[in-house]
């Protein structure tokens, strides 16, 4: 049998949390869920999911914050983000996260329905697991 990928999602806005969660569920994925880039680093510690869906504007610990934190700690180094968020200046993102390292896509909330969203999701997740058996490739299962 097949295990179900793992997807956290970090989101402080709860209608929207419940709504992909729910999505996601229904697409055959394990969800795991956060509200803040605390949480959400506490999580793919735990859980080392395939790929995190990140807001990047939230109380406590932001997404940017999250993925610097990330980025630092081998745990997590390797998981793929795709940030979802209501800015939509990619630029000012970037530049606030300097380099784009592990970020896969950047998508705007008001710009993508649902179906998108986990469309994107798998095509990225599908990418990863095909870098993942190139030898050579940085890309890992975090789970490995």
């Amino acid at each position: 049998m097949i295990k179900p990928n793992k997807i956290l999602i970090v989101e402080d806005e709860l209608f929207l949390l419940n709504v992909l969660c729910d999505k996601f569920k229904r697409e055959g994925f394990k969800v795991v869920q956060a509200t803040n880039g605390d949480e959400g680093m506490k999580a793919a510690i735990k859980v080392k999911p395939d790929l995190i869906l990140l807001d990047i504007v939230m109380p406590l610990v932001d997404g940017v914050t999250m993925i610097k934190n990330m980025r630092k700690d081998e745990r997590t180094a390797d998981i793929p983000v795709i940030i979802i968020s209501n800015l939509s200046e990619v630029e000012k993102i970037t530049e606030v996260l300097g380099v784009r390292k592990g970020i896969v896509e950047h998508l705007v909330k008001s710009h993508w329905s649902l179906e998108g969203v986990v469309k994107k999701v798998k095509e990225t997740l599908q990418v990863y697991s095909m870098l993942r058996d190139v030898p050579g490739t940085k890309a890992k299962h975090p789970a490995s």
